[in-house]
Parts: structure tokens; sequence; C-alpha cells
């Protein structure tokens, strides 16, 4: 699919550090590294849009992704969110509860730095996965319409007027996807997660070509 789209969005989370198979952040950088070399040769339409969430947006990380964003053409890597044409991508763990940018900036510091857990720590995750409690928290604190209402806020307080000039937003995080989920004439849409068991739910957008910003629109 992604051979064949002129744009491609990564809304985040695309890889996670603190939890990685490997057991040194080198290691676990070298890896992601080599993914997204593959990724972009592999890529023949306008631009990779790389937004980074809260599990990738480790600051060693964020040297690689300016590395590439230098190197490829096609690539390049926003920290909050990106726009193209009438279309808003960004994470999502802004909706973790109501907050402004600078709430956003503190609570991604904390991530910033890699903690990457312990074997035991890795084992235990595993079991709460599979014995689906954390299928079972993401329902109750992300129930659709209060995850929304915390996205909009969000908005309201960070990008001035985005109403006027956006019809559909993309976000992910929460695990829970949906579609076409319309709050005062704009379209919310959920990609949900690809963790296992959680739902994931790539979606297919259009931009109209003569609404499209040359290389989208970086967010400061």
């Amino acid at each position: 699919m992604m051979e064949a789209a002129d744009i491609v969005v990564l809304n985040g989370d695309i890889f996670d550090f603190a939890w990685s198979r490997y057991r040194s952040e080198e290691e676990s950088l070298g890896a992601a590294q080599e993914i997204l070399q593959g990724w972009v040769e592999k890529f023949r339409g306008e631009e990779i849009s790389y937004v980074t969430g809260n599990h990738d947006c480790l600051s060693s990380f964020c040297v690689v992704l300016d590395e590439l964003t230098e190197k490829a053409g096609r690539f390049r890597w926003y920290r909050h969110w990106c726009r193209w044409g009438r279309s808003l991508f960004l994470h999502g763990d802004c909706a973790n509860r109501r907050m402004d940018e600078a709430a956003l900036v503190r609570q991604r510091e904390k991530w910033s730095e890699n903690h990457t857990r312990t074997k035991v720590h890795s084992a235990l995750y595993g079991v709460v996965d599979g014995l689906g409690l954390s299928k079972g928290f993401h329902r109750w604190y992300f129930p659709r319409e209060k995850t929304i209402s915390r996205v909009v806020y969000h908005l309201d307080a960070t990008i001035p007027n985005w109403r006027e000039v956006i019809d559909d937003c993309y976000f992910g995080h929460t695990h829970r996807p949906f579609v076409d989920c319309e709050v005062d004439g704009v379209r919310f849409h959920n990609t949900g997660s690809g963790i296992r068991g959680m739902g994931f739910r790539p979606i297919r957008f259009e931009v109209v070509e003569e609404e499209c910003p040359a290389r989208g629109l970086c967010d400061v």
C-alpha cells in the first residue's frame, strides 16, 4: 500500500524504545533507522510524513529523523502535527487529558529520554497485554466522545482558526479505531493500534491538489 500512495503519514508510536526487544538504545535506534531507510527506498510518492508520538519522541531518535530528512528527499518528520490540504494529522497523546501546547511539551519531555525496560518488566507487560487488561483500560479511559473533546480542546488552544481550514483530523494513540465521527463540521478518524488484538485501521485519505502545500505545513 505504501508503494502505491502519493503521500504516507505515519502518526506516531511506530517504534517503542521503552519496550524494545533490543536490550540497548543503540541497537534499537539502528534497527529503526534500517526500517525507515528501507521504506524510503521503496517509496516513490511525494513524501513520507512522520509525526512522532510519545513512544518514539526519544531525543536520540529525533537525531536519526533529522539525518534521514536531510538525506532523503521524500521524507520529513514533524514533532506534534502536520497538515496536508484540509487534513490534519497528529499522534493523539494530547487526548490523555485536556491540555494546551505547553502541557503536551511537558508530557513529551518525560518520554524524550529512553528508559529501556528490563526483561522482567517486558514479561509482565506481555502478561497484562495477553489478559486483555490493556485493551480494557483503553476502552475505559478513551471513550470516543470524550477523546475527541480532548483533542478539540488541544487544537483550540494550539492552532488558531484550525476549524476554518480543516475538514478531517486523523490521530491514533488511544488504540480504539473509528472513522467519520463528525463534531462541529470536522470529521475525526482514529487508526487504532498495530498491537495484537487492539484493532488496526490504516486509513486512505485524499488531498485536493490545489489545496495541498508543496511539502505539508510543519508544526512549530
